[in-house]
């Protein structure tokens, strides 16, 4: 294990305390001289082990929760994550932090490697992300929350937007609501559109009440599927593409609904302002959708997924976007509530927001993509509201409160 730490970096007094280490105390954690069974990527060539520290207040059950979905993941799947080899999550440890001992990764971080692959190496590495989102789609559970170090697994859900851990929750409603909680907020104008809020999801949901993808059984959810959070192997000299070898940081990962899950991750969503790559993202979507389709072992779960992304919709996703991702000051809740409200109800709101000229794309019962011409004319019997809103408040007047990443 190296003795580098982060805290030789400059500090930002904006950031949690810095931290101060016994980097003696931390090596004799990883030494593992006194482990009774030592584990198996012990013995591999090259091994490194890596700590990950928590600075700020943050709580014991966050870390736990990552710990056991690691292992989880471990136990139950083929995706390649990381060994958990000791924790010691106390906040006054002889060490000076809590912290996550844990098997170093190799290959490096896709987002980085991304715009130089090819398009054929890029849909080499989407076919290996879709076998991850087709493992996760196996793994069956029958709440909604968070996974805990103790058997059956599912516990109350942690979230950054939560004050504190809620559920776990038995159907998707009661889950969306504790988001928009109308009945414990003291501030009128914040309840009153939280209420709204809540009777428009309720509709929603009825209306829908016969979609898979929203009924249990549940699914595991990575909550920042990411191109940071995928460790990739360069290709060898006459390889077909990159090699998935790792998926990282399970901070915030819940079980939930398969519609949050079969999604495109965000790096072959469109945004207007790279216009030039929107014929790339149209082919490495399909790709994307197409190789998902063919990862799932049954009709029924194929049906469920192309049920799923047909129904892509403003309510869901800009409800996930709006109020699931981070925390804000109340101020600006009501300012995200109220146009949230008002892009829902006049149908400006847009299931995909980085473009303005957003047309739904939809597939076929067997994965391929409709042509343009059919997506255009979709006839949106499930839902009146296709989207995601455009933010009227700039970036930088937005008051947010840290959420102790």
């Amino acid at each position: 294990m190296s003795s580098y730490s982060s805290t030789d970096e400059s500090y930002d007094s904006d950031e949690p305390p810095e931290l101060e280490l016994d980097l003696d105390k931390l090596m004799g954690c990883a030494s593992f001289q006194e482990a009774t069974t030592a584990p198996r990527s012990l013995a591999n060539p090259g091994f490194c082990c890596i700590a990950r520290f928590t600075r700020g207040d943050s709580s014991s059950a966050k870390s736990l929760s990552e710990i056991a979905t690691a292992r989880y993941l471990k136990r139950f799947t083929e995706i390649p994550v990381p060994e958990i080899y000791y924790h010691d999550l106390e906040p006054d440890n002889n060490v000076g932090a809590p912290f996550v001992l844990m098997e170093k990764m190799p290959g490096r971080q896709l987002r980085l490697m991304w715009d130089d692959l090819s398009l054929e190496g890029k849909k080499s590495a989407l076919s290996q992300v879709a076998s991850v989102i087709a493992q996760l789609a196996s793994l069956k559970f029958d709440r909604i929350g968070s996974l805990h170090h103790a058997e059956p697994g599912v516990g109350p859900l942690i979230s950054p937007c939560l004050e504190h851990p809620k559920g776990p929750f038995q159907s998707v409603e009661e889950y969306l609501r504790s988001f928009v909680p109308a009945e414990s907020v003291e501030t009128p104008e914040l309840k009153g559109l939280f209420g709204q809020i809540q009777e428009e999801l309720g509709r929603f949901l009825a209306l829908h009440r016969h979609a898979a993808y929203l009924q249990p059984p549940f699914c595991l959810i990575h909550a920042d599927f990411d191109g940071q959070n995928m460790l990739f192997l360069e290709a060898e000299e006459g390889g077909s593409g990159p090699r998935l070898v790792g998926l990282i940081d399970f901070e915030y990962a819940y079980t939930g609904p398969l519609h949050f899950l079969y999604e495109y991750p965000i790096f072959i969503q469109d945004v207007h302002w790279f216009k030039e790559l929107y014929a790339e993202n149209a082919i490495l979507r399909a790709h994307f959708v197409k190789a998902i389709y063919e990862a799932l072992p049954t009709s029924d779960a194929r049906s469920t997924f192309i049920a799923s992304m047909n129904g892509k919709n403003f309510i869901l996703r800009d409800f996930q976007h709006s109020f699931m991702m981070i925390k804000f000051s109340e101020k600006d809740l009501i300012h995200t509530a109220t146009y949230y409200l008002q892009d829902l109800r006049d149908g400006t709101g847009l299931a995909y927001s980085g473009r303005l000229d957003y047309t739904p794309e939809l597939y076929t019962e067997t994965g391929e993509p409709l042509p343009s011409d059919t997506t255009a004319e979709r006839e949106v019997s499930h839902s009146p509201h296709i989207p995601l809103h455009i933010s009227r408040t700039p970036a930088s007047s937005v008051e947010t409160i840290p959420c102790g990443h």
